[in-house]
């Protein structure tokens, strides 16, 4: 079986839009730590405006719309995440990292296979993560900020 190894889309969210969900981000009540981070869910609070533009490429990768997201800070300095596999649920059908920021050191997103991708402020890239290990590197003098996104067919899940 064929499967889509990962489409990058730099540009998918300009500086402007990434510093205001950055600042949305910082005027919530900080979130629970998970394992090394701290994920803020948006997926009822998010602005109409991002949650088009993840649902429109998302229908064009593999017809696959918001199941949930969140927005994560990855506090400085971090050791990073190991190679995994996404498990956020039986239904998901793509993963999505958005890269709010690149004022730090690391944070790269890798894959098993060696690919790697730096992080550049806007860019998004998708990728089937049940199929596809992968992680990030250590990050080192600043926060790191991202948009990971886990996606699902229109009618498995939310859709928003």
């Amino acid at each position: 079986m064929f499967k889509m190894k990962l489409v990058m889309c730099d540009k998918f969210l300009n500086k402007s839009e990434c510093k205001r969900l950055i600042n949305f981000y910082n005027l919530q009540p900080k979130p629970n730590r998970f394992d090394t981070t701290f994920p803020l869910s948006i997926t009822q609070i998010a602005p109409q405006f991002l949650k088009d533009k993840i649902n429109q490429l998302g229908m064009s990768i593999n017809n696959s719309v918001i199941d949930w997201f969140e927005i994560v800070k990855w506090p400085s300095p971090n050791p990073g995440k190991n190679l995994h596999f996404d498990n956020a649920s039986a239904l998901t059908t793509l993963s999505s990292i958005i890269y709010l920021n690149d004022n730090y050191e690391g944070g790269n997103t890798y894959f098993k296979d060696g690919t790697t991708f730096a992080p550049v402020t806007g860019r998004a890239i998708f990728f089937d993560g049940k199929y596809y290990k992968h992680g990030v590197s250590a990050v080192s003098k600043s926060p790191r900020y991202t948009i990971a996104t886990w996606l699902t067919r229109p009618s498995g899940g939310s859709g928003n």
